[in-house]
């Protein structure tokens, strides 16, 4: 897998030609899960991965463009098609999940409770529609899972919503299991994450062909213990 930080989308023939999947993840997360994902399918179709690392608005348009071929981490919000292709079925399905210290465990039974609480986010980060639609909650907004756990063991938040399949590991791994746990109240909504093209993308002629590996890695259990391991493996 090779990761450019420069990035230029004029490409010559013999580069096109190729046998290279494009992608792109955050710039913070260049060797992050969604990197192990893409590799995966990379590996499957028997393809190089080449990553461009670009923030979520510009690998949108790079998609949009053809500028790379697929993406991962993609959430639909609504049932309308555009020019995006969701690949069925989604590899993951995840739930956001309140953590609190094991003290203060029956501190939320309720949406209610979280009104007079200060509770971690993640920077730019969308949760579920009533959480979303309460202005006036107190926010601490930060970019790592990490640091959440941290602001938490030090009494500056009251909680934080993360999604419950990497915080348990990471807690695990952390020897926080006993001391950090799940709040009374939770969501109950979850959140199914899709892997995309679009008709411009060089896969387009091979979607059936995607859309089995991402069938058989959900039904092997793959794109679960890929998750798994890079929560174990990540320090």
């Amino acid at each position: 897998m090779r990761v450019f930080l420069l990035i230029v989308f004029f490409m010559s023939p013999i580069a096109l030609a190729e046998n290279v999947l494009r992608s792109s993840v955050s710039p913070e997360f260049t060797h992050g899960l969604h990197v192990k994902y893409l590799q995966y399918m990379a590996d499957k179709l028997s393809m190089k991965l080449d990553i461009y690392p670009m923030p979520f608005a510009r690998r949108i348009s790079a998609l949009r463009q053809g500028q790379i071929d697929l993406m991962v981490g993609m959430q639909r919000e609504n049932s309308l098609q555009d020019d995006v292709i969701y690949l069925q079925p989604h590899y993951e399905e995840l739930q956001h999940t309140f953590f609190v210290l094991k003290t203060q465990q029956s501190s939320i039974n309720s949406f209610e409770d979280l009104q007079d609480k200060t509770i971690g986010v993640t920077i730019h980060a969308k949760y579920y529609h009533q959480f979303n639609s309460q202005t006036d909650l107190a926010l601490v907004a930060v970019s790592s899972l990490k640091q959440k756990i941290e602001l938490l063991q030090k009494g500056r938040i009251d909680t934080f919503i993360h999604y419950k399949e990497s915080t348990l590991p990471t807690l695990e791994k952390m020897g926080l299991s006993d001391k950090i746990v799940i709040a009374n109240y939770q969501p109950t909504e979850s959140h199914p994450y899709f892997a995309t093209i679009t008709t411009k993308s060089r896969l387009f002629e091979r979607k059936d062909e995607v859309e089995k590996i991402i069938q058989q890695g959900v039904a092997n259990g793959d794109f679960k213990r890929i998750r798994q391991l890079h929560y174990q493996d990540t320090p």
